[in-house]
């Protein structure tokens, strides 16, 4: 009996430990898939980050680097081996066009076709040894060149709204001066992954015109000011409730309804708003400003439907006027052109002294490129990085950029009872009613919306 009892408690042991070792596996495998922090840190990997060049590329046509002249090599080679260099012997007839060498001009008797004078066939200049298809390589097109060694650049990648082109030249001063900027550390991962550092010269050239691409009006709505069932006077307390006072729609509703006694919905009161914000608009982007030629600039968020919106200030330092109120998806280069783009439409006359101080975001930079070559307006940028002034630049315009953080901050903090806005419209309509009661006042917008529908 206690030996039956014995070998039935093994039994139940062995299958015990076969239980353990099947969830220790488990655990195992759910610890190596597992998203939680781990004690150890995470491997460093370098990425390739963003980065724009400050120069523009040249505008050259694409001919023979170092033009040389054909009757000066045939005396040197007259002189060098004593005898003239004769023309090339033709050994049949052909339509063979009349070409002179882009090396050094020389006429086509000193030009060998390998194709018997096919115009796809290559020419090879007998006095320079220059090689060249008389259909492309001839014709003087202008091309975009390396601003420091003057190499054709070549195009790199192509997406939907831009071309990538790259100075592929190892022995370029740019490549060099980016080469020696590397620590040791830093250039034994350049051997291994080339790919993850930037050296070459790179430019962008877009695709798109930002007139075409620019909003005409951000701020639309289907209400007509002039048929509401409120008075003037109702309309001014709901707006300075709701902008004025960061309130939220809700609760600006029952803040009528408990102190003024005024019963209205959620709903009618962003209709409102909306309505207001499309009749503003036209004020902000055609008044007649009095600018000056330091400007500044940044980029802050939105929450819009549980995603996080970009919303780009530019306003003008020394008048403190808001001049750029975009919000957009998405931070990219075309929002940064239409940004600036809503910048220079309140010029009359585009200062040529004018400049702009942002942070050290690279797509500012390729927008200062993109107007400076596609649309011939040219400013300059005052980058202020980080939270130190590590050069004369940060150090002089940082209070400017301070101001606009300050701006940022106000328009976060009026906004967040909130807890964001349920659509795109939603966050254009608050940010246009907000830009408006900094430059007019709450007192002035209102008295300018009832004097334009109310009196009519």
């Amino acid at each position: 009996m206690l030996t039956q009892l014995l070998a039935y408690l093994v039994k139940i042991i062995k299958l015990q430990q076969q239980f353990i070792l099947i969830l220790m596996t488990q655990l195992a495998n759910i610890y190596l898939h597992s998203k939680t922090p781990r004690l150890e840190s995470p491997p460093y990997r370098r990425f390739n980050q963003f980065k724009a060049d400050d120069k523009l590329p040249l505008l050259q046509a694409n001919i023979h680097k170092n033009q040389l002249n054909y009757q000066e090599l045939l005396v040197a080679y007259q002189a060098k081996h004593g005898k003239p260099l004769k023309p090339v012997n033709h050994r049949q007839a052909f339509a063979f066009p009349r070409q002179t060498c882009p090396g050094c001009g020389a006429p086509s008797q000193y030009l060998y076709a390998n194709g018997g004078g096919d115009k796809s066939s290559l020419l090879l200049c007998k006095i320079c040894q220059t090689s060249f298809n008389p259909e492309k390589r001839y014709r003087k097109e202008v091309v975009l060149r390396c601003p420091d060694c003057q190499n054709k650049l070549e195009l790199a990648k192509q997406r939907a709204n831009f071309k990538v082109w790259r100075c592929n030249n190892r022995h370029c001063p740019h490549r060099k001066r980016e080469l020696a900027k590397l620590n040791s550390s830093q250039y034994q991962e350049y051997l291994k992954r080339p790919s993850q550092f930037k050296l070459r010269y790179i430019y962008r050239e877009y695709a798109f015109k930002i007139r075409q691409i620019a909003p005409q009006s951000s701020a639309q709505s289907r209400v007509d000011l002039s048929r509401i069932q409120a008075s003037p006077q109702v309309l001014g307390l709901i707006l300075n409730y709701y902008v004025n006072y960061g309130i939220s729609a809700a609760k600006t509703a029952a803040l009528m309804y408990d102190i003024h006694g005024i019963k209205i919905s959620k709903q009618t009161i962003l209709n409102y708003a909306q309505a207001v914000a499309a009749n503003v608009r036209p004020f902000l982007d055609n008044y007649p400003y009095q600018l000056s030629s330091q400007l500044v600039g940044d980029e802050t968020y939105l929450r819009v439907k549980g995603k996080w919106h970009y919303l780009f200030y530019f306003y003008d330092v020394n008048k403190k006027i808001i001049l750029a109120d975009y919000v957009t998806p998405k931070r990219t280069t075309e929002s940064a052109c239409i940004a600036i783009y809503q910048v220079l439409k309140k010029y009359q006359v585009i200062p040529e002294n004018l400049r702009f101080t942002v942070d050290d975001n690279p797509i500012y930079r390729v927008a200062r490129l993109y107007y400076a070559h596609q649309e011939g307006i040219n400013f300059d940028l005052n980058i202020v990085k980080g939270l130190t002034n590590e050069t004369e630049v940060a150090k002089e315009y940082r209070p400017a950029k301070q101001t606009i953080e300050r701006l940022n901050r106000s328009l976060k903090a009026n906004y967040r009872p909130m807890g964001g806005f349920k659509s795109a419209s939603g966050s254009i309509t608050y940010v246009t009613l907000y830009s408006a009661i900094i430059f007019y006042g709450p007192i002035k917008v209102w008295d300018t919306i009832h004097q334009l529908k109310f009196l009519n």
